[in-house]
């Protein structure tokens, strides 16, 4: 979110739409899939012949590597001004590992909560969207580690409530949909008031995030809760918040349909990235450098 950022759902036989992780339902709103190049060029990365090696053959001979991810969580992956790029860090890391692996890489972004749903129907390959592998995803889905970052949270300048991670029962707090802060975050501090007997939290949900920022500055909620990141990239762009907290710094992790079988050739491709410093090179253009990791696990449940 940063990640200091973060997004999410979907309905699946004998896995229920709510719990599975992001809030949609389907995926009707998820755009085609096309080339996606950032507004600057990221670094050059070499292919890496044991990353190739390791490739699942179907995904080897098809020769494109199809990945999925939101628009909406800038520095992360959102839209640039041509209003149909998709630029921000996992763009960056999704071309960088395409090349890495030999296979050409196209992105289609959309509503976190097409994501799951699209990989179940075989529409993507891969989501690289800031996603939090947790135990309910891993229902579904395999995960490899590729970067970390935390929640944030957002009030008006100066904090005239003087609220913080403990101080937020009883408020209106915006999350975006789907987002872990949104499923887990949020539910679990509320849950914490409850048990405490103060007034539970109320969740309000956008679906990205001008709209609780926009919601924020007109008072109609108390503050927000998001990826770090992207919080930060906020409070930089508008001036109109505050970051008080950023807690639970975690993995984020590269999403695929469970059973596929890409781990090994992920995390070879994300090891070459690393040892050669693009992977360092593209989170330090962005300016998250911070969240960088080395240890690239897999299926590692927050």
């Amino acid at each position: 979110m940063t990640v200091k950022h973060g997004t999410k759902l979907f309905a699946i036989a004998i896995v229920s739409i709510a719990t599975i992780a992001v809030a949609g339902c389907s995926n009707p709103d998820m755009s085609a899939p096309q080339s996606s190049q950032s507004s600057t060029a990221i670094p050059k990365a070499m292919v890496d012949q044991a990353a190739v090696a390791a490739l699942p053959p179907a995904i080897r001979d098809k020769g494109t590597l199809v990945v999925t991810m939101s628009q909406s969580s800038p520095p992360l992956h959102f839209m640039a001004a041509d209003g149909t790029t998709t630029i921000g860090v996992d763009p960056d890391i999704a071309l960088a590992l395409g090349q890495v692996l030999g296979l050409k890489t196209t992105i289609a972004s959309g509503p976190f909560d097409g994501i799951i749903p699209g990989i179940q129907a075989g529409k993507y390959d891969a989501a690289i969207s800031q996603m939090s592998p947790s135990t309910v995803r891993m229902k579904v889905l395999d995960f490899v580690d590729y970067y970390q970052s935390g929640s944030g949270i957002g009030v008006l300048p100066g904090n005239p409530e003087k609220l913080g991670v403990d101080s937020l029962c009883g408020k209106r707090v915006g999350v975006l949909k789907g987002s872990f802060q949104d499923l887990k975050r949020l539910p679990d501090l509320s849950a914490k008031c409850v048990a405490a007997g103060k007034p539970a939290i109320t969740a309000m949900t956008y679906a990205d995030m001008q709209a609780p920022s926009l919601a924020l500055t007109a008072h109609r909620i108390d503050a927000v809760y998001v990826d770090g990141p992207t919080l930060g990239y906020e409070v930089k762009q508008t001036g109109q918040m505050e970051t008080v907290a950023e807690t639970n710094v975690s993995p984020v992790s590269i999403g695929y349909k469970k059973g596929a079988d890409l781990a090994p050739a992920i995390q070879q491709a994300l090891k070459s990235l690393e040892k050669s410093g693009v992977y360092q090179q593209i989170l330090d253009k962005w300016g998250v450098g911070s969240g960088a990791i080395t240890d690239f696990a897999f299926d590692k449940a927050q």
